[in-house]
Formats: structure tokens, C-alpha cells, sequence
């Protein structure tokens, strides 16, 4: 399911040729991605984990880029994370975090009893001068800079060549020295040696332990719902198995025709890409040997 196929897919939905100019690679890039992240929560598809190291006295550490949200729960429907001293494992449960703010616990404790989930502190753009060429080839293309500045630089950020006018997204990271980008509107939409570029930084979330560890060298699991890696170019593909492909390219065509003032239009292709979704998710569920309900039952009293 790789970005020409769902590309030409859409082309086909909307019945528009390749040279139209009613669509164009990046807005069917944004909407397939836009598509692929919609359904990533719809059916809980793509997973990652995370570890998280304690430290004495702090208990605010910032998750990984492509966090999602959470999607292990214990038997009583609260989403739990295991937090592991070295010998034994315990079970943290969610709290909101205005619960964490009016409990106002000051004290800290070996074992924290409940965690957050709240958005970060948005990272400063960061901007430099490319070192050297970088080529377009398959519609992507290398940023360098030798001074090593991009550690912090994630996929799915997006970035601008201030030079050639070009604007993209980062796809891959190579080093903390060079990344691939896929590029579009500007003049040659690749990298010349000093040509100047401008990255900007997705949003982010942290976790907030409660109360406050204070002891260092702890493991926290994270298991989380995982961003989808975008697809800017012809070769890059989803993880999604075969049967989310009609679906993906019936939401971006949704969305085209949102653009194009014809509701009517977008709303079925809506319902199309419902029913697929629908669909695919219970082969889906059925491959993975999974129940398509669960419910859970919490004891009062």
C-alpha cells in the first residue's frame, strides 16, 4: 500500500487523470495521511512501546513523537501502565490530570500510584544552512548539515527550504546530521549547499507521574498507540494490511470533495470508507485472533 498505488487510487475515485489540476501530490499526501492517522484510531492497528527511566524528583517526562494515545487497559477499563524496580512489577492507573492538581501531593514516593497524560511544551523551531547536495530521487531528498543539529528532529516534522520556496515533511531520519525529506511547491524541491531551511516541530505529550518518584533508575512501559509514518512519496507505504487500502483513498476523496463545495459527494464517500473500515476491521481482529467486544465489569461497594 505504497503512495503511488493510494494516490492512483484516489485519482481513479475522483475520476481525475494524472496531469489534473483539480488535485495535487501534497493535498493527496495530507489527506491520505490525515486518513491513515483517523483509522490508526479507529482500529487500534499500529503499536509501539516505550521505556521511561525514573529520575529523583521529577515526574514529568516527555513521550515519544508518533504518541498516539493508550490502549492497555486492566480488567476493570482503566488504562494502566507497568512500572518495574528491578525485582517487581507494579500496575499504575490513569488519573486525569486535574485530579493529580487538586490532590496537590507534595510528598515523594518509591513507587508512584498513578500517572497523566497531558500535551508538552511545543520545541522551538530549529533553522540552519544545508552542507551539501541533496538530490531528488523518487521524489524525496536528503537535508545535510554537518553541524549535527537535527537530534531532536522527528519523522513526521515538517519542513521548509527558505531558498527554493520548497515545503515538505520529514519521512526518514538517517543521522543527527542528515534526514530525508519529501519536498513540494518550490522551485527545484530538493537541497542545494546553503540553501537555508526552517524545521518545525509536531506537538507533543507528556507523562506526569503522581506522586513523585524519588528514587532514580526505575522502568516505566509505555505501550502505545503509534502514529503512522507518513507517506510523501511514491515508495514509501503504510503498515496497514491490504484491506484498509480502499478505505484510506475513500476518506482523502472525502475530503477532496469537501474542498470542492459537493457534500453530497463527500458524505457517501464517507459512508464508503465507514463500511470498508468496518469491514476490514473485523477480518482484521479475526486474523489477530481478537474478540470484537470486551466489556468490563467494575465491582461497587
Amino acid at each position: 500500500m505504497d503512495g503511488w498505488t493510494l494516490s492512483r487510487d484516489v485519482r481513479e475515485l475522483l475520476n481525475e487523470a494524472e496531469e489534473s489540476l483539480y488535485i495535487s501530490d501534497r493535498t493527496t499526501y495530507d489527506y491520505l495521511y490525515e486518513a491513515a492517522c483517523f483509522l490508526n484510531r479507529r482500529i487500534n492497528w499500529g503499536t509501539s512501546s516505550q521505556t521511561i527511566t525514573t529520575v529523583d524528583g521529577t515526574s514529568e517526562y516527555t513521550l515519544n513523537n508518533d504518541f498516539m494515545g493508550l490502549f492497555v487497559k486492566n480488567t476493570d477499563g482503566e488504562f494502566v501502565l507497568k512500572l518495574n524496580d528491578g525485582t517487581s512489577d507494579y500496575w499504575l492507573t490513569r488519573s486525569e490530570y486535574v485530579t493529580q492538581y487538586y490532590a496537590n501531593n507534595t510528598d515523594e514516593v518509591a513507587i508512584p500510584y498513578t500517572f497523566s497524560i497531558k500535551d508538552a511544551s511545543l520545541t522551538s523551531q530549529l533553522s540552519g544552512t544545508a552542507t551539501s547536495d541533496g538530490a531528488a530521487s523518487n521524489g524525496e531528498c536528503t537535508l545535510t548539515d554537518s553541524t549535527a543539529p537535527f537530534t531532536d528532529v522527528s519523522i513526521g516534522d515538517l519542513v521548509h527550504n527558505t531558498t527554493d520556496g520548497s515545503h515538505g515533511v520529514v519521512v526518514a531520519i538517517t543521522s543527527t546530521s542528515a534526514i530525508v525529506c519529501a519536498l513540494f511547491e518550490g522551485t527545484n524541491n530538493d537541497w542545494t549547499s546553503s540553501d537555508a531551511y526552517v524545521i518545525t516541530f509536531r506537538g507533543r505529550y507528556k507523562i506526569i507521574l503522581d506522586p513523585t518518584p524519588s528514587t532514580s533508575g526505575y522502568s516505566l512501559y509505555v505501550p502505545y498507540l503509534q502514529k503512522p509514518y507518513p507517506v510523501y512519496s511514491y515508495y514509501r507505504s503504510y503498515r496497514f494490511p491490504d484491506e484498509y487500502r480502499g478505505a484510506l483513498a475513500k476518506y482523502a476523496s472525502w475530503l477532496y470533495k469537501y474542498r470542492d463545495r459537493e457534500p453530497n459527494y463527500g458524505d457517501a464517500w464517507f459512508k464508503a470508507f465507514d463500511l470498508v473500515a468496518r469491514e476490514a476491521n473485523y477480518s482484521s481482529l479475526k486474523a489477530k485472533d481478537s474478540r470484537k467486544l470486551k466489556v468490563f465489569l467494575k465491582r461497587i461497594g
